[in-house]
């Protein structure tokens, strides 16, 4: 029986800990939590926080892709990702253009959201409607997340790769295999 070869790229535990935390923070904090309910608000906290983590990961030990100078786009990078448009390209590691444009975009939009949460509870920040400011961070955010997951799946079907698993803890199968072949 032919061994299944591994996905070439998969990212480190912590990149796939914090996006998860957060994918679960925004489901919960837009779909299922009450506004003003205690839990909405530690969950908001949590988020902050998550990202900070990610962010200072990127900066410090975190290696390749997964580095934030390696989400800073490049002309390079659109031109790659204008070349992908034309024709199927085989998967590559990390984001193209303007994924590492909705990168920043999708971190800023949590943090922004999160934080006119916490303001518009202060009196300064009910007095200048951050309660306005949060309610449309969230439609954004909503819209930003709608675009996020129609691109995963554009780009995992323009690539034949199925870029979710890359964000799902590795098989140990899967990393038997992929150190036991040769990279190309």
């Amino acid at each position: 029986m032919p061994s299944r070869k591994a996905d070439p790229f998969h990212w480190d535990g912590l990149v796939r800990l914090t996006h998860w935390g957060v994918a679960a923070i925004c489901i919960g904090n837009l779909w299922l939590n009450e506004a003003g309910e205690e839990w909405h608000e530690r969950m908001g906290y949590a988020v902050m926080v998550l990202i900070g983590l990610r962010l200072l990961w990127g900066l410090t030990f975190a290696r390749g892709h997964a580095r934030l100078h390696a989400l800073i786009p490049s002309r390079e990078d659109f031109r790659q990702q204008a070349d992908a448009l034309r024709k199927r390209t085989p998967p590559t590691p990390g984001h193209h253009g303007s994924g590492k444009l909705a990168v920043w975009a999708l971190w800023l939009l949590v943090l922004a959201t999160a934080g006119t949460g916490w303001f518009q509870n202060t009196e300064t920040g009910f007095e200048l409607g951050a309660d306005d400011w949060h309610e449309w961070c969230t439609w954004a955010l909503q819209g930003m997340i709608a675009l996020h997951l129609s691109a995963v799946v554009y780009t995992s079907w323009r690539q034949r790769s199925n870029l979710v698993t890359r964000m799902l803890p590795r098989r140990r199968r899967d990393a038997r295999v992929q150190q036991q072949e040769p990279n190309t």
